[in-house]
């Protein structure tokens, strides 16, 4: 799922003409705070704004794989805190060197100095706006991806009805370098797909276990393990509240206070499972 941007020509020219008008904002906005000319004014609101524009495309993809939903609350502050505290250091940083070293490399760089603390400022509403932006959109493009695999899931699981019943496992061996850690089925909270492995969470500690979310879909008893999302298999034991999230998705925290994510169609295997 690559960056909405580079769906096609006009997005990446409006995307440009964006950070154009924001540099010009940026250097109307600086223009009187500044000792600087106003052409020195307008190359760092350029350079502030365009290098911040092409700092926020890899975002896109930090936010797409770094899934901050299943954490909680005070978890999900820090982590977007940890981030934005990068991005606008790094932001930062490098309009300092560009415009004092390339652009300016004989101008006194105080005045830039003195900038930071609004720079500062900027570069946090930013972040802010981006991620926020960037968080909607990538709940909108999964949600149908997501609808489509769940739909799946469900037909498939109606289908294994009729099959030959499958062993139901009462625990999992996990190979951790030289020891062997047992888990037992009813520890587990929930088991998260993390692409050719699966990641095991209990109460007090998490495990990779290479193995796939179908085989455990199959062999957990089916009276305690939903498969609500494609990427989550849950404990109902551990379910402290079910709400919708937006439309055609709904929110489960766990009595832990971990959030996780389920679609329409695995809602409808949930609700099936509780007998609601």
């Amino acid at each position: 799922m690559e960056h909405p941007v580079f769906q096609n020509r006009v997005l990446i020219l409006l995307y440009a003409l964006l950070w154009a008008v924001i540099s010009v904002a940026i250097s109307i906005a600086v223009a009187p705070l500044s000792p600087a000319s106003q052409l020195q004014c307008a190359v760092w609101g350029f350079t502030s704004g365009f290098l911040f524009g092409g700092i926020s495309l890899p975002l896109w993809n930090i936010l797409k794989y770094a899934d901050y939903s299943t954490q909680n609350k005070w978890q999900a502050t820090f982590s977007y805190f940890a981030l934005g505290s990068i991005t606008v250091g790094a932001w930062m940083g490098i309009v300092y060197l560009v415009f004092n070293f390339l652009l300016q490399p004989e101008s006194d760089d105080n005045w830039i100095i003195q900038l930071m603390p609004l720079q500062f400022v900027l570069g946090t509403c930013f972040f802010t706006i981006t991620a926020f932006v960037y968080n909607n959109n990538l709940e909108k493009i999964k949600a149908d991806a997501v609808e489509m695999e769940l739909e799946k899931i469900e037909t498939e699981a109606v289908a294994d009805i009729s099959e030959e019943p499958k062993e139901v496992i009462e625990r999992i061996a996990i190979k951790i370098r030289q020891k062997i850690e047992v888990v037992l089925v009813p520890d587990i909270l929930f088991i998260q797909s993390e692409g050719d492995y699966t990641m095991i969470h209990t109460a007090n500690n998490r495990f990779l276990k290479e193995q796939t979310m179908k085989y455990f879909e199959l062999h957990l008893p089916a009276n305690l393990f939903v498969r609500i999302h494609r990427s989550y298999i849950v404990n109902v034991l551990a379910i402290s509240k079910v709400e919708l999230f937006e439309k055609q998705t709904y929110r489960i925290t766990l009595k832990n206070g971990v959030q996780i994510k389920a679609s329409a169609a695995g809602y409808k295997l949930l609700k099936n499972t509780l007998s609601l």
